[in-house]
């Protein structure tokens, strides 16, 4: 099964995830831009699967700032309908926790640049080798107020960015966590489990043109 990731949390990430008896990620375009996500996504999606179609797409759904999100939901959206494939929605966040915890860290704190001298954070711990448990969060944390246990491990996609989070460990939101977390999600769903895998964006505040 071949899954299309697309997240725009931060700098656009799309790629390309084979998974059968292991998870291999084959395919993965990085924008060089973060404020460029509609420009970008096409020619990415295209690089990254070569025009060939997917069995499956999973959309990171923040929390971001509000036009970057929505660029990366609608292209998955428009993706979904004209390959006829299924979509599913992944907390970004989570899937950073994601990707902390498969570096054997144990209590995360996965946090994402949130302007205003703000961050979007969540904590989670490792639950078995490819997933999480959420112990709070998703929530706004203004940067003055974020502090983190001796214990606590930071995971964020830009630490050079967040210079009051000491000794934070560069983490993407790769196409891999994305589809593992996806995965995870859907077998607990199978075994009747109540979570979530829908594609409503997580804004946590109004869009920035409006103000604070």
């Amino acid at each position: 099964m071949r899954i299309l990731t697309v997240d725009t949390s931060d700098r656009s990430i799309v790629g390309v995830v084979e998974a059968g008896t292991t998870l291999e990620e084959i395919a993965c375009e990085r924008s060089a831009d973060a404020r460029r996500h509609a420009e970008s996504l096409a020619p990415m999606v295209e690089r990254a699967t070569g025009g060939r179609r997917p069995d499956m797409i999973v959309a990171g759904t923040g929390p971001a700032a509000f036009t970057g999100l929505r660029a990366g939901l609608v292209t998955a959206r428009a993706l979904s309908r004209a390959w006829g494939v299924p979509l599913y929605g992944v907390s970004s966040l989570e899937a950073l926790a994601l990707g902390g915890a498969m570096r054997g860290l144990d209590d995360i704190l996965a946090v994402i640049d949130a302007r205003r001298r703000e961050f979007f954070v969540l904590r989670a711990h490792p639950l078995g080798p490819d997933d999480v448990a959420v112990v709070s969060g998703p929530e706004i944390a203004a940067r003055a107020d974020l502090h983190a246990g001796p214990e606590t491990a930071i995971v964020t996609p830009n630490p050079d960015l967040c210079p009051e989070l000491d000794g934070a460990v560069a983490v993407e939101c790769r196409p891999e966590h994305l589809a593992r977390r996806a995965l995870a999600l859907l077998a607990r769903k199978e075994a009747g489990e109540d979570v979530r895998l829908d594609t409503e964006p997580q804004y946590l505040r109004r869009p920035d043109v409006h103000g604070a």
